[in-house]
């Protein structure tokens, strides 16, 4: 009886090196900046935790954190060495990471609107001061509401 032999089929990469200029650059390579802004974030709010809001400064932080890292696009290291890191030190993934990135970057965008909407309001109280500086007599708006 013959023995069964187990047969691994080796998967070859392809070699897209003949796309030129229009070569992708891989996944993880494109998502750079998200994995490496993802990780300044949450190790700053880690800092920020452990010595207290009152200790803590985020423009300092930041100079600190470029000191150590550089900027994004110094790339001083691998997309492979920024995700062991952020795996040792806050134990999450790729995948965590870019979901972190997204969910930051929805915030940031819903607090500009805010911000946003916050100047309208101010500039129309400015072109109307008679909004703040009139006194309004409630109790006749509550006598005149339909009950």
């Amino acid at each position: 009886m013959a023995a069964n032999k187990s047969t691994k089929l080796k998967v070859t990469t392809i070699d897209d090196s003949t796309m030129e200029q229009f070569k992708v650059e891989s996944f993880d390579v494109r998502k750079y900046n998200a994995i490496f802004y993802s990780i300044r974030d949450l190790y700053g709010r880690e800092s920020q935790r452990q010595l207290g809001s009152d200790n803590f400064d985020w423009k300092a932080f930041k100079t600190q954190f470029e000191i150590c890292f550089g900027r994004p696009e110094d790339y001083r290291y691998t997309t492979e060495q920024l995700l062991t890191f952020a795996k040792h030190k806050f134990n999450m993934s790729l995948e965590d990471l870019l979901a972190y990135n997204r969910k930051s970057w929805e915030l940031r965008k819903r607090r500009e609107q805010q911000y946003a909407e916050m100047e309208q309001i101010n500039s129309v109280i400015q072109h109307f001061p008679e909004i703040t500086n009139s006194h309004v007599d409630c109790s006749q708006m509550l006598d005149q509401q339909p009950y």
